[in-house]
Order: structure tokens, then sequence, then C-alpha cells
């Protein structure tokens, strides 16, 4: 019996289809949706249950049948996702009864070494499952820069882990044969007009982030320097990306105006595209929720941090906090990407050069399809005019759609008809894991990610087995711009991946004021 958990069912559905010699009968169940059998007999009569990370969550505390069963084997794909130790899904994994224990994943470490406990902890790898022991052998000295700390550590990794990579040989020989993949960084140039209003936007966040650093309040005001950031990089796109400045707090004259104020503010941090984590769980925010003092978390994690202390103080700046003052996002306050008026449309340098791509591919190979790819979904949104205009026929596939669309897109797209669109326009969090887009050979980067890991899960969408054709990727990247010195980040962090998983030698804290410090040139 294999229970396997997944973000993505119908992507481990499609790989048993793919995979099984047809002599092969398997019964295999997917465990998901309100109807699901939760049978113990039933489910122990199964070769094989497949389930979601979110029904597990679901599941567990409430009489879950799969934590009654005693399974063969356990299988977590992208088990990263249970990188947090104090979250639901995290807990509910670890109370698993299982013979043996599989984690897959092609990104254990996301931020830093402690990444790989709950990995570690999952495995029951023992004595490395006990967190004091983990902390005192591999993650204390790691962090303060011990080479012994980071010989253990890749040791460690090196005995408990059966790596693969594309380049991985055996006797002279691949063993995955895949297409050529080629990586192309085009510079934009910003046109006069455009290169005025960045240099105006650049020199002022200068001067209000200098302030901040000054006065040592740059985590006090971290939503607001997110703003100031995420501005710059959508200058960097198109105009008509950049949404109203968030207010300051201390102008609301009203409980009302205050709350807008902070659900603007948490609008801007959540758009930002910068990965955003929760400061408490160390994993990316869920159930967003901001403080007074203007610091996103995660309900549940804030909400720990309010019960478990008398006068509880917000983990970044220190400022009070209470749970009454805790404002969450209204779902129905979401800014309506696809309602941009394109009647006002207008280009810019980095629309034109995407265009000029697509239009030289077009005349080389109407066959080609394309990958464009951004973090901003009002950037997709901006490309369909010119897709439009120039008869390009496209689909487009971001996090907002049911589970049902996404498959119907992805099967249009994958189809070789010769009417089946040539173009699809995906946003970066949804194109990074649990899909297969091997029709196209092209992937357009618009703007650069701060995690590099995410840009590269996006391209093996498509330079994956099942692909024929040779692969080629285009980041685009403005001249003398912040998307240039968020490509240095990109390059320290994947030199710290190198290191076997990425050691760090800075807290927290510290590398988030490098890293505006480097995007800024201070």
């Amino acid at each position: 019996m294999t229970l396997i958990w997944t973000i993505s069912y119908f992507r481990v559905q499609d790989q048993f289809e793919q995979h099984m010699q047809s002599n092969v009968k398997l019964n295999i169940y997917l465990y998901y949706g309100s109807e699901r059998n939760r049978s113990k007999t039933f489910l122990s009569s199964q070769d094989v249950v497949i389930t979601t990370y979110n029904v597990l969550s679901t599941d567990f505390g409430n009489k879950s049948p799969l934590h009654g069963i005693n399974w063969l084997r356990v299988v977590l794909d992208e088990g990263h996702m249970i990188r947090n130790p104090k979250a639901q899904m995290s807990k509910a994994v670890l109370e698993l009864k299982a013979q043996r224990r599989w984690i897959l994943s092609g990104t254990p470490i996301q931020n830093s070494v402690k990444d790989l406990w709950m990995l570690l902890a999952f495995l029951r790898l023992k004595p490395f499952d006990v967190r004091e022991w983990w902390n005192r052998v591999i993650q204390r000295p790691v962090i303060q820069g011990d080479r012994t700390g980071l010989q253990n550590l890749q040791n460690l990794v090196k005995c408990i882990t059966l790596r693969r990579t594309k380049n991985s040989e055996v006797n002279g020989r691949r063993l995955v044969s895949l297409t050529k993949k080629s990586v192309y960084v085009e510079q934009v140039v910003l046109s006069q007009q455009e290169r005025e209003e960045y240099e105006l936007a650049r020199n002022e966040g200068r001067r209000i982030i200098g302030g901040y650093v000054t006065e040592g309040s740059v985590l006090r005001n971290y939503a607001d320097v997110l703003a100031i950031l995420m501005r710059l990089r959508q200058y960097c796109c198109h105009p008509d990306l950049l949404g109203k400045i968030s207010s300051d707090i201390a102008t609301a004259g009203t409980p009302a105006d205050l709350r807008q104020c902070l659900i603007e503010k948490m609008r801007l941090v959540l758009a930002s595209g910068s990965d955003e984590e929760c400061s408490v769980c160390l994993d990316s925010i869920r159930l967003p929720v901001i403080t007074y003092c203007a610091h996103v978390y995660c309900r549940p994690c804030i909400a720990q941090v309010i019960s478990s202390e008398e006068k509880a103080r917000c983990p970044l700046c220190r400022s009070e906090i209470q749970t009454s003052e805790l404002v969450e996002f209204p779902p129905e306050e979401m800014e309506d990407d696809k309602s941009l008026n394109s009647d006002r449309w207008r280009t810019s340098s980095k629309v034109q050069a995407l265009m000029g791509n697509l239009l030289r591919l077009r005349s080389e190979d109407v066959n080609i399809k394309c990958l464009v790819v951004s973090q901003f979904t009002r950037f997709l949104t901006i490309l369909q005019t010119p897709l439009r205009e120039h008869c390009f026929s496209f689909v487009r596939l971001d996090g907002t759609m049911s589970l049902k669309k996404r498959t119907q897109i992805i099967q249009e797209f994958q189809s070789s008809g010769a009417d089946s669109p040539k173009i699809m326009l995906l946003s970066l969090k949804a194109g990074g894991v649990g899909l297969n887009l091997t029709a196209a050979s092209h992937v357009f980067l618009m703007d650069p990610a701060w995690n590099p890991a995410t840009e590269e899960q996006c391209v093996d969408r498509c330079h994956r087995l099942g692909q024929k054709r040779d692969v080629v990727v285009t980041k685009f990247i403005v001249k003398d711009s912040v998307e240039e010195n968020m490509v240095k980040i990109q390059k320290k962090k994947q030199d710290l991946v190198e290191k076997t998983f990425g050691s760090t030698n800075t807290d927290r804290k510290t590398s988030r004021i490098d890293d505006i410090r480097v995007l800024l040139e201070m």
C-alpha cells in the first residue's frame, strides 16, 4: 500500500498512465473531493492512494482514516511543502504511520538550512530528527560559518539523498536524455520618457529608504519598502502596472481610514512578487493579516505569538500588538487584473522587445509555441492587447483559475492541431510546479524573480521528458535598473545552494536589509 501526497494529483495520475506497462494492473484511488471514500477497509485494499496536502490538513484531527492505516510506503511529492514545523500540514504528515518514507523535491532548501529539519523529522532519521541534536551538530555551526558544520551537512545530505540532475551521468552516458537548453539575457533599454520617470522614482525611493536605514527603522516600514521596490520593478515592465501609493498610517483620521490604509499596504506586500514569507513560520504567507505596525503574517502564526505572551510584540519591530487590531485582507477587494481599459493601451520598451521576438519566431516557424511568464498578472493582461493586434492565438494560465479550467487550458495548449494556441501567458506562481508544457520550446521571462529556483522550476515545465525541440530561454532585464541588481541577488542565492543546499552566515533580518541596499545601490 502506497500513499502519495501531492500538490497536483492530476500530474501524478498522468505519470502512472505514462509509465505503467499495459500488463500491470494497480488499484489506484484518488482520495479527494467531498464524496471521497473514508473507509479504512476500502483504502487499505488499494495499491496506491493519491491525495493532496490540503485534504490531509483538513482531515487531520477529524478522525482521519489515513492516519489509522499502517502504510507500506508514504511518498511526499514536492516535499518541501512541509518545511514549516508549526503548520497544520506538517504536523499531519508527521503523524502518518509507514514502513518506508520517501520525499521528492527539487528545492529542499527554500531560504536557509533550517528548512531541512522537517524533512529529516518526516524521514525519522535518528538522531537528526531530534531538534536539539540537529541545532547543535548542523544548524548552529552552519549559521555561524563553522567549516566543520558545513562538512557535516554535506556528508549528511550525500548519505540520504539520491540526487539526479539533468547533467547526471552513469558510465559516461546521461541518465536523462534531454534536448539542449540555451539561456539568454536580453538587455532592454528604456525610452527617454521611461528613463526619466524611472530615475525620479528611484531617487525618491533612495531618499525614503535611506531615511529608514539611518533611523534603523527599515523593518518597521517593510511594507513601504516593498512598495517602493515593486514600483521600480513595475516601471521596468510597463507604466500602466503602477498602482496608487499607499497612504501614511499616521495620517489616517478614523478607524475606517486606518483599516483601508492597512489593507492597501497588505495588497502591496502580497502583490510585490517578492516571495514574501511570514517571519514567524518562515513559510509563504497563508491567511494573511496585517498588524497596526504594518507587518504581514499568517493569521495562525501571529495569533499564536499574541496568545503566548502577556504583552505581545511584533516579531519584526517589537511594537505592541493585539488580536483585535489584526486586519484581514477582504477577498472582495482584490484588484480585478482583467479590468484594464484596452482603449487607452500604450506600449513599453519591454513589450516591444517581447513582440519583436515573437514576430521573428513566427516568421521562422509558425508551429513554434512559447511561454510568456511574469510575476505580475496585470502585466499578462496588458500583453493580451498587442498579441491580439498581431493575430497571435494564445491562452492564459494564472492562479485564479479552477483546477478544471487549468486542465482544459493545458490540454488545449499541448494539442498539436494547426489551430491550437501558440502562446501561453503564464503567471510565475501558477507555472512553478505540477505542469507539463512540453509543447512550448521558447520561454520568455518578462521580469526576474527574487528566488532563482522559481524561475528554474517554471522553465522545467517545458524542458523535461517529452520535449522534442531545443529549448530557448530569454530573460528580459532592463539596463541600469533594479532588475540588474535582482539578478545579483539571484546569483548569491544560487551560490549558496551550490554549497550543499544553501547554508548562510547571516540571519534573515540582516539579509533582508542587505538585499534592499543592493537593489537600490545604497
